[in-house]
């Protein structure tokens, strides 16, 4: 009888381990599966997401090219009420939905500095003049950023 049990008990068992080591493999790779999806779909979305700034994201280089010192040092006030106009409607609608919140973040600070009236009349003291050239400045490279992680993410999937 013991003959007859030690066979089967050992099948059995065998039996047992290949099904377990089976269903351990299914499972790694279904999870393998899901990142794999996962991964392509979030590049899918962050394609659209580049296509959309690189629309949209010219336009606000265009309009703060506007912002530039005069002879003297000084910003035109009118051209800067004229750029921080532009600059809402530029940023109403979809660029809403595709700014980062950095860009969005330095888009306000922007904003809130070209908002204030001139310190002595129509002329900006220099205090105005720097925060409105760092403002641009800090503006122009966060749109730049935005774009940049498109190259970035490239060169580190070449390597």
């Amino acid at each position: 009888m013991d003959e007859i049990l030690k066979p089967s008990v050992i099948a059995s068992f065998t039996a047992l381990c290949i099904s377990l080591i089976t269903l351990y493999q299914f499972f790694k790779n279904q999870r393998f599966q899901q990142k794999q999806f996962d991964k392509n779909l979030n590049r899918t979305l962050t394609n659209k997401l580049y296509d959309l700034r690189i629309e949209n994201y010219p336009l606000a280089y265009e309009i703060t090219d506007i912002i530039y010192k005069h002879k003297g040092g000084n910003y035109d006030y009118q051209e800067l009420k004229t750029v921080l106009e532009n600059l809402i409607v530029w940023k109403k609608g979809i660029v809403n939905l595709i700014i980062s919140v950095e860009c969005r973040d330095s888009f306000y600070d922007l904003r809130d500095v070209l908002m204030k009236n001139p310190a002595n009349n129509q002329e900006y003291s220099k205090e105005q003049i720097d925060k409105i050239f760092q403002a641009n400045k800090f503006f122009r490279k966060q749109l730049r950023r935005d774009l940049g992680f498109m190259y970035r993410e490239e060169r580190l999937r070449r390597k």
